[in-house]
């Protein structure tokens, strides 16, 4: 039996959640919560396999929760479920050790094969969403330095004074300039600082 618990604000979405997976023969919910803060204690003392958490909750959202449970217990699996196809949540749940990213209006088999997957050690993304992991971790592959040529640039800098600011040669900073187009795919610096203000990266 896969032990699993909820923690889910909305007391509809808990409870729907608790009676759909409780009809799996392989799933036993031992508990749930309200909020992150409840949840993350209630986690500490029940010890489930697996932990389906909202993300936008009172008292501890569920990112922050996420970091707190696989702190204290590193064995544990996180599921984030949500209504929000955001990639700033993908981005930060990911970083807070979350095994998965899972959409509300997932049918019950693929939470079920996202539950399978996290206790594997597996990631599990919906699938709308698995196409923006590429473009994410592309983004995240920038350099600060990378970074700070783009912040720059968006406010008027040449790449000479670049250069300068940076302490760094012009060739340099053509040199970055080359690392960022590839790693944006973009074509020049003009379309670089438009992808880069689209994505957050700037």
């Amino acid at each position: 039996m896969i032990r699993i618990m909820i923690i889910e604000d909305q007391s509809l979405v808990r409870d729907a959640l608790v009676a759909l997976l409780s009809l799996q023969p392989a799933i036993e919910v031992i508990g749930y919560a309200a909020s992150g803060q409840e949840g993350v204690e209630l986690v500490r003392n029940l010890k489930p396999d697996v932990v389906l958490l909202d993300i936008q909750m009172p008292r501890g959202d569920g990112i922050w929760a996420t970091r707190e449970i696989r702190r204290a217990c590193p064995d544990i699996r996180c599921l984030l479920l949500t209504t929000f196809a955001k990639d700033e949540y993908l981005r930060q749940g990911l970083a807070a050790g979350a095994s998965g990213y899972v959409l509300k209006d997932t049918p019950t088999d693929e939470v079920v094969r996202a539950i399978e997957a996290a206790l594997e050690g597996k990631m599990w993304i919906t699938p709308s969403m698995q196409a923006r992991l590429s473009e994410l971790f592309q983004q995240d592959a920038l350099t600060e330095r990378e970074r700070k040529v783009l912040q720059l640039a968006q406010n008027g800098a040449t790449n000479r004074q670049i250069a300068a600011a940076l302490f760094l040669a012009e060739g340099s900073v053509k040199n970055l300039w080359t690392e960022i187009f590839s790693k944006l795919s973009a074509k020049n610096r003009v379309e670089a600082i438009a992808i880069a203000r689209e994505k957050g990266i700037i």
